[in-house]
Order: C-alpha cells, then structure tokens, then sequence
C-alpha cells in the first residue's frame, strides 16, 4: 500500500478529516496524521483521550477488495502497530482483545475500523489508531487508571522531533498493516496476534449489550474471534469486549 500521509497539528479527528477525502474521491492509502484531536474518536462511540504532546492519533483510508476484508482489518492494527512499537522504540506491548495496546499493565493505544456505504460499490473502511507516546498529565479521572503511555515520562524532545517521530511511528504501522492486509490468511498475522495476546488462558468478564458473564479465554481464532468457555460451553464471539485485571498480568 502507497502511504500519502498529510498531517495536521490539531484537529477535531482524524477519522471525520479521513472520512471527508473520502468522500471526495482519495485515493486507498491517504493517511492523516495529528498530534491533538478535539473530538478524538474511540471504539463503540466512545471519545478517545487524544492531549498534545508528542502523541500518535493516525486515520488509513482503506477501501477493500471485499467486504468480508473488513473482519480483519482490527486484528491486522493492532499487530502491525505492536511489531511498529518495538521496532521504533524497543517497547514490547501486548493485545487486549481486540483492539488495546498494553504496555506496563496499562492501556498505551488503540484502533477502530469504521465502515461506510456499506454494501454499496463505494463501500470504504476509516482505521483510526492512537498511541500515547508521552505521558500526559491531564488525565480524566474515569481512566487515569489504565491509561498508560510508552516512555511514561513528559515529553522532553524538542516539538519537531517529537512528532517526527510520530509522525515515522505512523509510516511504520502503514508498512506492517500492509503486509497483513494483502495477505491475512498467509501473513501469520493470527498466530502473532496470539502471541502477542495477555488474555488467552485468564479469566474474563465477557460483555455484550446488557450481558457480563463470566468465562475464561482459551484461544483466538483464525478470523481474530475469541474463543471463550463460560462453565463448560465454548463458544466463539467476535462482537463486545472484555475486561481484564491487568495488573495480574
């Protein structure tokens, strides 16, 4: 995939300025990259804490061969950014399922896909990803904690050398999510994801709508579900999310 990263210091998010390229007729491969969102965007609609500071808040343009690429998209993110951390910076992070980054027993970063027209010929997916390089000290209380960051430390570097090397994070995550997009099923990225994951084996608290039940993971499967038994059923879910006790891991 040709990367054609345009960066904006501030912005409300990248995913609403990725979306509107879009609409305009952007090329696959049109990145935007900023260091502060107003309106930062996280999973199932939730705000995504996005201060200034030397962080990475990344939108991809993606418009797939199928619709069924979409299914992978998250699962591909969240490895290629992991593999992207420990080459820029020597950090190893784990994956919460599906889409956090953990570093220190902490939330460091995470993506979302979200699909537009779907169904129809102009059918195009927006993945956002965000990754806390420098520690922030306006923290909102409902996470400050499980908010962590990679160098848990205020930025010391000079501003343009901070987000340059946001901005090298951002060209590096392309670089592996590409290798996985073109081929998912023939890149490993499953079995990386797997072994990059900090809840297979633990127990969970499963949620899904109004629902918490409580299980334990036993494995991820090729498609990036989990495969969860909750007092003798297994099943597979690739829908809600879980919740962990990070600092047993």
């Amino acid at each position: 995939m040709e990367a054609d990263i345009r960066v904006m210091e501030v912005v409300d998010s990248t995913n609403i300025r990725v979306s509107e390229l879009a609409e305009e007729g952007a090329a696959e491969g049109t990145c935007v990259v900023s260091f502060k969102q107003l309106q930062g965007q996280g999973r199932s609609g939730r705000t995504f804490f996005s201060p200034e500071g030397g962080n990475l808040y990344m939108s991809l343009l993606l418009r797939p061969r199928s619709q069924q690429v979409c299914e992978h998209i998250t699962v591909a993110a969240a490895v290629a950014s992991a593999i992207a951390i420990e080459k820029n910076f020597n950090i190893h992070c784990g994956i919460k399922w599906v889409n956090d980054l953990i570093y220190n027993k902490k939330k460091v970063g995470g993506m979302v896909a979200q699909a537009h027209k779907y169904g129809s010929a102009d059918f195009y997916v927006v993945l956002g990803i965000g990754i806390n390089i420098y520690e922030s000290g306006d923290i909102p209380k409902e996470i400050e904690g499980r908010y962590g960051s990679l160098m848990e430390r205020k930025c010391d570097l000079d501003k343009s050398d901070a987000n340059g090397a946001a901005v090298e994070l951002a060209r590096q995550i392309i670089r592996e999510f590409s290798a996985f997009y073109d081929d998912f099923e023939g890149s490993g990225c499953v079995q990386k994801y797997r072994e990059l994951s900090v809840v297979i084996g633990h127990e969970v608290s499963y949620l899904y709508k109004d629902q918490e039940i409580k299980a334990k993971v036993m494995d991820i499967d090729r498609d990036g579900g989990i495969v969860l038994d909750m007092n003798g059923i297994v099943r597979t879910y690739r829908d809600g999310e879980i919740r962990i006790k990070l600092e047993d891991k």
